[in-house]
């Protein structure tokens, strides 16, 4: 295989950068005009779909004033003036007026005035007949309000014939201006208009945050009517001296529509300066790298050269010294073979050391594993029991030796460990509750715990409280300070499940739980097979269990 330097590899690599980016640029300048108008055409109709979606709201607030309003008792028992009173209250804050109106299309009452004022006759005409008509609640177009003096849009629901009161109409009006908001914080490109435009073809547009004006649509092309947008399709692009984009969203509920509508050049504009910005200042940057690269190739050769001959040495099994380059990541790589120098010379010495402790460890496990077997034998009935017996206890005694193995047989917390063997038996957190500080087992601790802690699992799944949905079991730790010194006491308690009696004979289980724990963590321990639930308490040293086999 031919080699080549840095250097070259380099050049290639940047010509291989080079040569399929600069075909991209000249590929994206010519999709750029196209996408660029569809993603305009879509922030058209979002910005179109955003208004609608805004005063909807404001629409259904009104419907359920309205439908709440008309089943008033105040209303069916003729109680104007209470009527009035309760209203005007209760709509204070939310800019709703309410008109009652009667057969004839006369204002009865108007929470916009005092009660009992003068009123005429009502000013949305073409909605009061259009509700009378249909016989249930409509939204009326924009219209000039005789008491408001202002523009003002309503919603009508006629209400059923009483004997009591001439009212046949109930009415939720509001000021076209309270709208301004869904329109006005709308940003839009230069010479674009946001619009409401209803069914009469009156024309609400936002002159500043707080004030609106009503306009003919004269956002519209020519050849387009209001009463026709609705014909159009949601967004559509108008040829002409000047390339036009409209987009509407139907407002529901309503007869109106919110319409985006402006030149298409000047939404495009700001994204097209950008870019043209951006490839130019990519070809500009590809030029620097070309001679950056380069210099680079130069620096890298001469102190990869110097790492090199580290590596040499270290090969040879020499404890190699660290050399300074004027590159961090060099640096860090020669710190590292000179540390790695270093550790492996350590390592060989404690390799043999650690194979000693192996053989030592082999036997006590080797031991562990034949006593579980010589116990279970005196007790299993038949081979299968036996085998079942033995495998399930060298299982435990596995998950604390994986353990061990991952942390590289340094110390485990207590709470991993727990959660280790009784991840299998029931859900922690519920069925199982920890509860304890954080606290370090030593790797003789590991194993002769697990061997305890997977015994009481066992125990429990079969006879105890994890044999029933209702069973629950608590393992709690606290370090406690005595005069012999600091001390561990851990707790299992079982409740929920089974009565408990105690055996007529000591299991292999029991001889782990009591003498063999006793003795490998010089500690005292309890078992209490009270008949709510079996207690095992474990009282032993800090000192014990915190011992690692390994230093």
């Amino acid at each position: 295989m031919r080699r080549y330097s840095i250097s070259t590899w380099l050049a290639v690599a940047l010509f291989a950068i080079i040569a399929p980016f600069s075909l991209f640029l000249w590929f994206l300048a010519a999709q750029l005009q196209s996408s660029e108008a569809e993603s305009v055409e879509r922030r058209t109709l979002r910005s179109a779909q955003s208004i609608a979606r805004a005063v909807e709201p404001v629409i259904n607030s009104m419907m359920t004033t309205v439908n709440l309003l008309a089943s008033t008792e105040e209303l069916a028992n003729g109680d104007l003036r209470t009527f009035h009173r309760r209203s005007q209250f209760a709509l204070r804050e939310t800019g709703q007026f309410v008109i009652v109106v009667d057969e004839a299309g006369n204002q009865i009452l108007n929470t916009r005035v005092d009660y009992g004022a003068a009123l005429g006759t009502i000013a949305d005409t073409p909605g009061f007949n259009r509700a009378m008509e249909n016989g249930r609640p409509v939204v009326s177009n924009f219209f000039m309000g005789k008491t408001s003096g202002k523009w003002v849009f309503n919603v009508l629901k006629p209400i059923e014939d009483s004997a009591i009161s001439n009212a046949r109409m109930l009415v939720t009006t509001m000021n076209a201006d309270d709208l301004v908001g869904a329109v006005a914080e709308l940003p839009l490109p230069d010479g674009w208009t946001a619009a409401i435009i209803d069914g009469d073809g009156n024309m609400m547009v936002p002159e500043s945050p707080i004030s609106i004006a009503m306009t003919s649509p004269d956002i519209l092309p020519g050849e387009i009517r209001a009463e026709d947008i609705s014909n159009l399709p949601f967004i559509t692009r108008f040829e002409g001296p000047e390339e036009q984009i409209l987009a509407y969203a139907p407002i529901r509920g309503t007869p109106w529509n919110a319409v985006i509508a402006g030149p298409f050049a000047s939404a495009q504009a700001p994204i097209l300066k950008t870019w043209r910005i951006l490839i130019a200042g990519t070809l500009v940057l590809l030029g620097v790298c070309v001679i950056v690269i380069y210099a680079a190739s130069k620096l890298i050769q001469t102190e990869v050269r110097g790492i090199a001959r580290m590596a040499q040495g270290l090969g040879a099994g020499r404890i190699v010294p660290p050399i300074q380059t004027r590159i961090r990541e060099l640096d860090l790589i020669a710190r590292a073979l000179s540390n790695a120098s270093y550790d492996r010379s350590q390592k060989e010495e404690q390799l043999t050391m650690v194979m000693r402790e192996l053989a030592h460890r082999t036997k006590n496990l080797i031991s562990v594993v034949l006593a579980m077997v010589r116990q279970s034998s005196k007790k299993a009935k038949t081979p299968q029991e036996l085998v079942a017996t033995t495998a399930d206890r060298i299982a435990g005694l596995g998950r604390s030796i994986d353990l061990l193995t991952a942390s590289e047989w340094k110390a485990i917390t207590m709470r991993d460990l727990v959660e280790n063997h009784l991840s299998t038996f029931g859900t922690i957190g519920t069925t199982i509750v920890l509860d304890g500080p954080e606290f370090y087992l030593g790797s003789d601790a590991v194993q002769n715990l697990g061997m305890a802690i997977h015994e009481l699992a066992t125990n429990a799944s079969k006879y105890g409280a994890l044999s029933v949905d209702s069973g629950k079991v608590e393992i709690r730790w606290e370090e406690q300070q005595t005069e012999t010194g600091e001390r561990l006491e851990l707790r299992w308690q079982e409740t929920g499940g089974p009565p408990v009696t105690q055996p007529d004979q000591t299991s292999f289980g029991t001889q782990i739980l009591d003498r063999h724990l006793s003795a490998a963590l010089n500690g005292q321990t309890e078992i209490n097979y009270h008949p709510a639930g079996l207690i095992w308490i474990l009282n032993a040293p800090v000192a014990t269990l915190n011992r690692a086999v390994l230093a």
